[in-house]
Order: structure tokens, then sequence, then C-alpha cells
């Protein structure tokens, strides 16, 4: 099949959405599809396996600021003003969107004659005022977990199928320990450490764990993975709370050398306070041996396995983050039993190639009726 992965941002910015597409990709060219990446023209190429197509764009904050939803939606408006008549003409079989803001270049291309089949696969509610009246272009309905799928059905009421994230196991895996790479990070060779990895931004929590390290032993330490505008809070709160020491930033870490870095650590804190759709940094965590504490919100509850692979803690919660946290490190034969047990849970069930296939009959499926 000639199959088009369509998303501005997956050049320029570096996140779960941007892993999706390249791994997705990858992992539906290594079933012997063609497959192109349509993007914004900021930024390179991941990898090779998948084609590069780029176009032109204006980035969301050149927009006027009437909120976030509109200038994400102006931001795709204006690259499909140049993407346009290349979906009209490449012939492909399917084209796979992730954000609603995507929907009216899908409808439109349907109207000058695009036969390809639409699946849009998504983890957020990026709803907008006359999403609904564009969904009639889009064929499949797809969430990345289940909590996810429930939210589709109530703004759209149609059917909508489930397909995790998945991990490149044989990329992400448990590694050897490097204390020069510690002391760089300005930690002791011995230091229990703390890892997150994601985007730098408010809803991602990252406070609540700097907030609760001084109440944790001076040994545990915090590796924060990623680069976006609450880095600057986030340090000035180390600073203020006297734990700057414990606390390092990494900045950008090539998706590659990933596995190496989150494998320095003891365990890996997802402290969300706003809706993980599933949590592909989690799922990476778990693929490199580590247990996992968790928001128990949105998809994260279908990631973890409460008892088995993690823990599960209530959003924002600081008193009972540092009762978790207290009690999971003090355990250290514990914390690898579950890291061994989250490492099998991926391979069984969130695997790129277990979702590309499962993406794979969905596509074969074709046009559903729904298309308009």
């Amino acid at each position: 099949m000639k199959i088009c992965m369509y998303n501005v941002t997956s050049c320029y910015v570096t996140g779960g959405l941007e892993t999706y597409y390249w791994e997705m990709g990858r992992a539906l060219a290594r079933r012997g599809h063609d497959v192109t990446l349509v993007a914004g023209a900021r930024g390179a190429a991941w990898h090779d396996e998948v084609r590069l197509v780029q176009f032109p764009f204006r980035v969301e904050q050149e927009w006027p600021n009437f909120g976030h939803r509109f200038q994400r939606l102006m931001e795709r408006l204006s690259f499909a003003r140049y993407t346009l008549d290349h979906l009209t003409s490449a012939a492909y079989d399917a084209v796979v969107i992730c954000k609603p803001f995507d929907f009216p270049v899908m409808w439109w291309a349907r109207r000058r004659g695009m036969k390809a089949a639409i699946l849009f696969h998504t983890g957020g509610t990026d709803f907008f005022f006359g999403d609904r009246w564009f969904v009639g272009a889009v064929d499949h309905l797809i969430g990345v977990s289940r909590y996810t799928a429930r939210q589709q059905e109530v703004r759209y009421g149609r059917g909508v199928s489930i397909v995790h994230n998945g991990v490149d196991t044989a990329c992400f895996r448990p590694m050897a320990r490097d204390l020069k790479r510690r002391a760089g990070w300005g930690f002791p060779a011995d230091a229990r450490i703390l890892v997150s990895v994601g985007r730098l931004v408010g809803w991602k929590g990252l406070r609540i764990i700097i907030s609760v390290l001084p109440r944790l032993a001076p040994d545990v330490c915090y590796l924060v993975v990623g680069v976006g505008p609450e880095g600057a809070v986030l340090r000035a709160q180390a600073e203020s709370l006297g734990v700057a020491g414990r606390v390092h930033f990494t900045g950008r870490i090539e998706h590659g050398d990933l596995a190496g870095v989150i494998s320095e650590a003891d365990l890996y804190v997802q402290p969300s306070i706003g809706e993980e759709a599933f949590g592909i940094s989690v799922a990476e965590a778990m693929a490199c041996g580590l247990p996992v504490l968790a928001s128990r919100s949105g998809g994260l509850p279908e990631v973890v396995a409460e008892g088995k692979t993690g823990w599960l803690a209530p959003p924002g919660d600081e008193l009972a983050w540092t009762n978790c946290l207290n009690d999971a490190l003090c355990d250290s034969p514990r914390l690898r039993r579950m890291g061994d047990a989250g490492r099998k849970r991926v391979g069984e069930h969130f695997t790129w190639a277990t979702t590309s296939a499962q993406l794979e009959q969905i596509m074969e499926s074709g046009r559903s009726c729904a298309a308009s």
C-alpha cells in the first residue's frame, strides 16, 4: 500500500506525537508498504526508512493568541494550503492523521478527488468548533487507548477502534549503567535516580516531583529529560527548595540515545496533571526495565499494571506521591521485579510491530460508508 503519514510538527517538535509518526511509519515500511511522511518544512528526518516530503507553514506562535486551539488550527490550515495539491495527486491508498485540526484539508482533498482511506488515529481532545462537520470525511476513527476511544465516541457518535501506541524494544532495552554519565550530571555513584522524559510543559506535572524531593532521602535525585517552556520555572523551583544539586536537566536527548539515559534510573515517574492519552515515554521506560509511578488518569492505567509493573497515584496529590515514592524506593528487589515485568508487558502488548499490524488491518478494509 502507498501510505501517507500526515503531520506538520513531525520534524521540528520532539514529543510523543512525533515519535508516533516516525516509528509507526517505519514499522509500516518494514511491513513492505511505501510510506511517505508529509511534514512542515522545519527540522530534519529522524531516519531514512520513511520518505520525507516537507511543505511551508506558519507556526502557531505567529498567529494571534485567541487561544491555543485557534493557533494550532491556523498553523495546520497554513500547512494545508501547500499540501492539498500533493494529497490529491499522489494517489495514496491511506492517509493517517492524528489531530482534528487536519479534518478540513482531508475534507477538501476528498472533494478534490482523493480516493485514499483516511484514518484518524488520535490520543487527544483537540476538538474545535466545526470539527463535527468535517469528520464525515474520515473513514476510520481510532483511539490509542480505551480512554481516548470513549472520548471520540462521545464527540462524534461513531464506533471507534483501538490501536495502542508502541515501543521499539530493540532500541529501548535495559542497558549497563555508566558512572561517568552520573558524574557528569553531578549525581553520586550510588544515587537513587528518578527520571521523567517529555516536553517541559505545565500539564506534565514535573513540579510535583521537585516539590516532594525535599521529603525524600538525600540520596534520591531527579533526572529531567526534555525541553520546553516550563524548564526555567522548574529550575527556579528546584533552586528555591534547595534541591538544585539533586535535579539535573539534560535538555534534548536524541531518541536513539534515550535508552542509555533511562537505564541509569531506578524509577520512572509520570506525574501528569493533564490528560495522558497513552504515555509512549512510560512504555519506553518499561521496555528499559524500569518500574513506573504514574498518575491515575487518562490512558496511563492501561499501560501501567498497578502492583505488577508499577504504581498509580492521584494527579497532583503531593502527599500521596511522597508516600508512594518513599515506599517504592525502600525495596530495591521489588523495583527490579516490577521492571522485569514491565519489559515483558511491553513486549507482549505495546510494540510497533504489533500495533502497525493492527493499523494495517484497518487500512486494508478500505474506505468506510461513513466517509462523505
